[in-house]
Parts: structure tokens; sequence; C-alpha cells
């Protein structure tokens, strides 16, 4: 089995302790509450997908006057798409950066694996429109998540969202409005396996280990 195959037989859960590990409060979120973060995560985002379909969205959008734009500008780090809201009399923006986008269309070409850029981008405007719902109201499932206790200075205790939970969502909404065959973090591992296959592998390991981590709970 190919390392995309594996990658595609790995279920949500993995995938979400793959984005809570890289939450800045994750060191102090106990073990046995790893599963309520995630399912927090993923139930918000399977919600929100039972409401909305790829044409509905696009109505959304164009009713709230947000912008959705394809940008040939190559963006630092990779960054696939974002989500900038209405700020200074300036509409919000949803931006869709092409060239990141077209090379993992070409990484999965090379592979024989079948997406296009339009499925690509529906994918990528999806992730951003959940951030758009929760922008106007919709709901943080960080903030109607139970937060995470952190002490400053070793003596000041404070509350902490978990915001990672947000991606987590925004990923699993996605997902299923789109129909995607696999997790969108998978069809990002298509292009660092381009860039870097010794980071790819890593990653491929962590996704692995995270697998067996959430079927042992």
């Amino acid at each position: 089995m190919s390392d995309w195959e594996q990658l595609q037989c790995l279920s949500g859960e993995a995938f979400a302790l793959v984005l809570l590990r890289q939450d800045p409060v994750f060191g102090r979120i106990p073990p046995e509450q790893y599963g309520y973060y995630i399912r927090q995560g993923i139930r918000a985002g399977q919600q929100a997908a039972e409401q909305w379909t790829l044409p509905e969205l696009t109505r959304r959008l164009e009713e709230d006057r947000v912008e959705v734009c394809r940008s040939e500008e190559t963006p630092p780090m990779d960054i696939h798409s974002e989500y900038c809201p209405a700020e200074n009399g300036r509409g919000a923006v949803i931006r869709l950066y092409c060239p990141t986008l077209e090379k993992i269309r070409a990484a999965a070409q090379r592979r024989g694996i079948p997406v296009t850029m339009e499925q690509l981008e529906q994918l990528h405007l999806a992730h951003e429109f959940y951030h758009h719902l929760e922008h106007c109201g919709g709901g943080d499932v960080s903030l109607t998540s139970k937060p995470v206790e952190v002490r400053l200075l070793g003596v000041i205790r404070r509350p902490r969202a978990v915001r990672s939970l947000r991606e987590i969502a925004a990923h699993t909404f996605a997902r299923a409005v789109c129909a995607s065959p696999c997790h969108p973090l998978a069809w990002d591992w298509l292009l660092l396996n381009e860039e870097d296959e010794n980071r790819a592998k890593a990653f491929l390991r962590l996704c692995q280990q995270a697998e067996q981590s959430v079927k042992g709970a």
C-alpha cells in the first residue's frame, strides 16, 4: 500500500488529534481529555455541514458581499487560503492562493489521483466559509468547549480556549460539504511530499501514531 493510500485510510479522529497536538495549550490538556476535544471539533463541523451545500454557501457569500479572490501571488509558507473579516469599512474577503492549489493538483496528477482545480478551490472555499460563519455569529467551538487552565509565572491561573478546535471543525465541514474522498490534510501531504519526502514520511508516521492513539482511547 502506498503512502497516499495509507493516508486515505486514516480516520477523521486521527487527523483531528494531529491538529490538536499543534495547539499552544496542548501540553496542558490531560490525555484522558483528548477524545473530548476531538469530538467537540468534529461534531461542530458535522452539524454545520448538515445545513449547507456548495450552491447554498456560494449564495450566502454573495448575499453577505464576501469577495472571493483567486490570487496569483505566491504566499509565504505555501498558505492555501485565508479568510479576512470585514474591517475599517472594507468587506470580508476569502483569498484562494492559486499557485499553491495548482502545486497540489499537479502533485496529484503525477500520482494518478483524479482532482481538478475547481474541486480544490471548492474544498478551500468551504473551509474559509466555515470561518465566515463563525465570524457572523455561527458559534466558535473553541469558546463553547471547556477551556484549559494555564499558569502564568507558575502562580496565576488563567483559562485558555483550545483554538485548534476551529480548524478541526473547518476541515470536517469542508470534507463533508465537498464530499472529499480524503481528509484535507491528506491533500496537503501531497504538496509536502513534493517538497520534502523526509518530512512527508514523518508526517505520515505522526498520523499513523495518532490513529493508534484514538483507536486505543
